[in-house]
């Protein structure tokens, strides 16, 4: 049975600071912590103390390095770009790029969009619909009933570029498949009829 636990860095247990305090814990109960990396006796109050130190300050660096990565991403929307991969439907053109619309799977998600706001179709007679028309994941694939509420739920087709958690959309360079005007009846759609489900 194992008697310990090996961790390659000490920020591998900082990312979250419960799990850091769990760990910090662990050689109380008798289980031996290693770290392979640095010098580290977890059975001294020295060791645990400079390890405590060391958890913290890679705490503080992860949470720095989340900001600044969260201001980048930030700074591309602003600037009307997408700095994720392309949605279904869109072309990937390289950093700093707009995407551009598939010339095969554009008007096929234009089509899912368009036929889902008229509220004639349901989701799983469109996903079976688009199935049949060829419409596909970036796997090549058939859209499952999932990938088919993600395209219908994401207003870069729109025009609209935004990151979850980040606040409003932003204004894309990027030309949009259907009117944004569209998107509230898409979601208006969505939870309010039962039989669309």
């Amino acid at each position: 049975k194992a008697r310990g636990l090996i961790m390659h860095k000490i920020d591998r247990s900082a990312r979250n600071l419960r799990d850091c305090a769990i760990i910090s814990e662990l050689p109380e109960i008798g289980v031996y912590v290693h770290i392979a990396t640095e010098p580290y006796d977890s059975r001294s109050r020295g060791g645990r103390l400079t390890a405590d130190i060391q958890a913290v300050i890679a705490a503080d660096y992860i949470r720095n390095l989340r900001e600044e990565t969260i201001k980048g991403l930030t700074g591309r929307l602003k600037q009307g770009l997408y700095p994720f991969r392309a949605p279904i439907g869109y072309r990937d053109n390289g950093r700093g790029k707009a995407k551009t619309i598939c010339p095969v799977k554009g008007p096929l998600v234009c089509t899912a969009l368009q036929r889902y706001a008229s509220g004639e179709v349901s989701l799983r007679a469109l996903q079976a619909e688009m199935a049949q028309r060829g419409l596909t994941n970036h796997g090549g694939k058939p859209l499952s009933l999932h990938g088919i509420e993600t395209l219908l739920g994401n207003p870069f087709y729109c025009g609209l570029s935004e990151i979850a958690r980040s606040g409003r959309p932003a204004q894309g360079i990027h030309a949009p498949l259907i009117p944004v005007r569209t998107l509230p009846r898409l979601q208006d759609i969505r939870p309010g009829l039962p039989g669309k489900t």
